[in-house]
């Protein structure tokens, strides 16, 4: 939807990134590789970015080894300008911007939680990880149930391309979750202890235990 919105996917991604890091400043090529974009796409979408105001230059200058460097004299040796981009706060749409992906965020793992919970049986759905900010969650997507794995694999890599990024995921049928259960599998364990930070969309493991 907001590719459509804006008209430009690599546009979507810069303000995605620039919104969830409002702190950080980026150069050119390392916005290339964490948008996987084009480097002459990236420059036309910083100079329209630049132009509204919602990111602005900054000129950092690093100190050079001036002995690596003999050519270098007067004011200009040791020292080196490198130009980065970052988020400009005093923005008068920075709110509004945020809301609005925010929302789409919201809206996109709802439609994924519907197509995973399509795919099969699922006693078990949680988005964890990337989704609820966790780093130290050892996945991003757990589904536990009776459904072929090779379906859910094929919905997750479909959704991966959807936002533009690998998930780690965790899937497992209901034989394979109840032999790391009766062993007290620590990979398990560590995906459960984590529930109170995950976002649980289904839930019936006590029911599972209970058989």
């Amino acid at each position: 939807m907001l590719d459509q919105l804006f008209g430009s996917k690599t546009r979507v991604k810069m303000i995605k990134l620039f919104l969830s890091h409002p702190e950080r400043k980026f150069f050119v090529r390392e916005l290339t590789r964490l948008t996987d974009s084009l480097i002459n796409s990236i420059r036309r979408e910083l100079n329209n970015l630049i132009d509204i105001g919602l990111i602005e230059i900054d000129i950092s200058e690093q100190e050079n080894d001036s002995s690596a460097n003999p050519g270098l004299v007067g004011a200009t040796r040791g020292v080196n300008a490198k130009k980065y981009y970052r988020l400009n706060k005093r923005n008068l749409f920075k709110d509004e911007l945020d809301a609005l992906f925010n929302k789409n965020k919201m809206m996109i793992e709802k439609r994924f939680a519907e197509k995973i919970k399509g795919v099969g049986q699922v006693n078990y759905l949680a988005l964890s990880g990337v989704f609820v900010d966790n780093k130290k969650a050892p996945t991003d997507l757990v589904v536990i149930g009776s459904f072929s794995k090779k379906d859910m694999i094929r919905a997750i890599n479909k959704f991966e391309t959807e936002i533009g990024k690998k998930i780690k995921f965790t899937i497992m049928d209901l034989k394979e979750y109840r032999l790391r259960h009766d062993i007290a599998d620590r990979f398990l364990l560590d995906i459960l202890e984590q529930r109170d930070l995950d976002m649980i969309i289904v839930d019936q493991l006590s029911e599972i235990d209970n058989l």
